[in-house]
Formats: C-alpha cells, sequence, structure tokens
C-alpha cells in the first residue's frame, strides 16, 4: 500500500461550501479523494507543458467542414502524427460545424506536433489537448 501523507488547507468558508457540494454531486467518498484527484489533474497537466513524457489522452476540435481542405489538412495532421492515433471520430454538431476527437498517445513532443498542426489549420474554431501521464502514483 502506498504512503500517504496528511497535510491541512486554509480556505474560505464560501469557497470550502462550493466545494463540498461539488464533492457531493460527484459523489467522492470524501474531500481527500477529490483533492487527490485535483492533484493528480495538476501534475498531469504540468507534466504535459513540460514535456519530455509518455502521455495518453484526448486532442478535441471543432472545425468548419466548407472551409476549402479543412478536411485534408486534418487528415494528413492524423495520418503523419508520431504519436500513436487510436481513433479519430468526428460528430455533427448545430451550424455546420463538426467535432473531432482523436484519441491518442505517445511521447509529449510528438502529440504537442499533432495537437499545433489541427490548431493551425484554416477551419478549425477550437482546439483543446486532454492528456494524462499513466504512471502519475496513485
Amino acid at each position: 500500500m502506498q504512503r500517504v501523507t496528511r497535510f491541512g488547507v486554509s480556505v474560505p468558508t464560501t469557497l470550502m461550501k462550493k466545494f463540498d457540494d461539488i464533492i457531493e454531486s460527484e459523489r467522492y467518498k470524501n474531500r481527500s479523494k477529490a483533492i487527490s484527484e485535483l492533484i493528480r489533474s495538476k501534475v498531469s497537466e504540468s507534466e504535459f507543458m513540460k514535456g519530455s513524457h509518455f502521455l495518453i489522452g484526448t486532442i478535441t476540435y471543432l472545425y468548419d467542414p466548407t472551409v476549402h481542405s479543412v478536411l485534408k489538412q486534418l487528415h494528413d495532421a492524423t495520418v503523419s502524427s508520431k504519436a500513436t492515433v487510436h481513433a479519430s471520430t468526428n460528430v455533427p454538431a448545430k451550424e455546420n460545424k463538426v467535432l473531432g476527437v482523436l484519441t491518442c498517445e505517445g511521447d509529449w513532443f510528438d502529440i504537442k506536433e499533432t495537437y499545433q498542426r489541427i490548431n493551425k489549420t484554416k477551419g478549425v474554431e477550437y482546439c483543446k489537448a486532454s492528456f494524462v501521464n499513466p504512471a502519475i502514483e496513485e
């Protein structure tokens, strides 16, 4: 079993009440579980920004398929990716938009390159990467 560290945190009462409401609505067993998840999320985000780590996650983007060559550029970004792309899903959305989601894994630099290619594609209106380092301690 992994060792744990206990620590105290001082926060405004109103903030704690809101956090407790979230804990209840999301059915966490206790504050410790919720705080541990927040810490893991922040560590994972930090690892993503530093690079040179193995990550797994998604690149989510919203695009207008009527923009000239957007489909070809998105396809090229996917197939030429050095990251391993496990799945690519496109879901029609309202107002002639499509939501694309890539599930991929690999080195941060390879994932970042794929993300940047998608993000700079003309016709892509939104792009967000969400990754975790599966090696983060529980």
